[in-house]
């Protein structure tokens, strides 16, 4: 089946869930802070995910649910509540009747970055504890060479670095931050990939680590009717701006273009500076450096509640303002689209000529960020 690709971010409060769709159906889900409707008749404030992934989500010959990826970018609760809830979690062979009852996913493959765990264990949620443990058994199960390894539900992905000694051994399983990765779920993509950005080495060797510095930050590449790079979109958790300032320093240019941005930790202040906002109202010159790297009709996504005038952080007001600075009205808040009412997922198709976003409820209109919809309305890229 060919389908246009797409990115949807999902109103989950202050909390990311975002699912990627590519033109062969695969899909990817990044982070989860798992909703469900509200008890409340009269309360469409909370959109139910777990409908929505149940609606979309892959079926095998037995009715079974699978999706393709899952990436944790690091284990705060607003990214994994739910995950224990959601997701099938052992031996892919004993999933039973009891777990087809219950709706649970298979995962197919399990995306783990053990830098963003290890500064942290004694300070897990119990959802983080079982998708550690999770990708501890498919790692095992790798490690061991059995052939069930490079089954649905036994896969994984480690990002790393293999000079460590904890990942030996995991080598063909390993990618390095730094590098390009096109293959999901044991398929070599050609129209999709991922730049993986982060964590880095020093993230945990350095004094000033912290669980939101070890985030997995990536940068997602569409391409479509044979234009390279159609779409561009940044994913990076709760990163702060020292992980941001040593990614725009280390990285090529083409590696930091974006056409759709998620406001790290549902727009808080420390994206752009550590020091709060009302001792220090002036953003780093790096974060405003790499917000720059925008393309034609680039949007950002906060995804948080709605955003006041107060002194909540996250989300920030003065962190929004900053971000419409660059956007202007392509600034858009996850608990306020399209109202703050009733709230539905924020979908972008992906285009030749880059991100639409899909309007609810217009019988099928839809708005190109670059206001054109043609080739000639990208900004030409250049390879590396």
């Amino acid at each position: 089946m060919v389908m246009d690709p797409s990115t949807t971010y999902f109103p989950v409060g202050n909390g990311d869930t975002a699912l990627i769709e590519l033109s062969d159906g695969c899909q990817i889900l990044i982070d989860c802070n798992i909703t469900s409707a509200s008890e409340d008749e009269g309360d469409d404030s909370r959109y139910d995910v777990r409908a929505h992934l149940l609606s979309a989500c892959r079926r095998d010959q037995s009715k079974t649910p699978h999706i393709d990826a899952f990436i944790l970018t690091h284990p705060d609760q607003d990214h994994c509540r739910g995950f224990d809830n959601m997701f099938y979690l052992g031996e892919p062979s004993k999933y039973g009747d009891s777990h087809k009852k219950d709706d649970l996913i298979i995962i197919d493959e399990l995306w783990f970055a053990p830098r963003i765990f290890w500064p942290h264990d004694g300070k897990l949620c119990d959802a983080a504890k079982k998708f550690l443990k999770e990708a501890e058994r498919r790692i095992e199960v790798f490690r061991d060479g059995d052939k069930d390894g490079d089954q649905p539900g036994n896969r994984i992905r480690v990002i790393g670095y293999s000079d460590n000694e904890q990942l030996k051994g995991l080598d063909e399983v390993i990618t390095v931050p730094g590098n390009e990765i096109s293959v999901v779920n044991g398929v070599s993509k050609t129209d999709f990939s991922f730049i993986v950005h982060g964590p880095f080495k020093k993230d945990t060797d350095s004094e000033w680590s912290q669980r939101n510095d070890t985030s997995i930050v990536l940068q997602a590449r569409f391409s479509v009717d044979g234009v390279d790079r159609a779409g561009l979109a940044f994913f990076g958790g709760d990163a702060e701006w020292p992980v941001w300032e040593a990614i725009l320093d280390r990285s090529d240019d083409d590696d930091l273009l974006w056409d759709l941005f998620l406001a790290p930790h549902h727009c808080s202040w420390t994206f752009f500076n550590d020091v709060p906002q009302e001792e220090n109202p002036d953003p780093k010159t790096t974060s405003l450096d790499l917000l720059k790297k925008k393309t034609k009709g680039a949007a950002v996504i906060a995804s948080c509640k709605p955003i006041e005038d107060d002194d909540d952080n996250p989300p920030h007001h003065a962190a929004k303002e900053e971000y419409v600075s660059v956007v202007g009205s392509k600034f858009f808040v996850t608990m306020e689209y399209p109202n703050s009412k009733k709230t539905l997922p924020l979908r972008f198709e992906i285009s030749a000529g880059g991100p639409v976003k899909i309007d609810p409820g217009d019988g099928g209109l839809s708005t190109s960020l670059s206001g054109l919809i043609p080739v000639v309305g990208r900004p030409q890229r250049y390879g590396r």
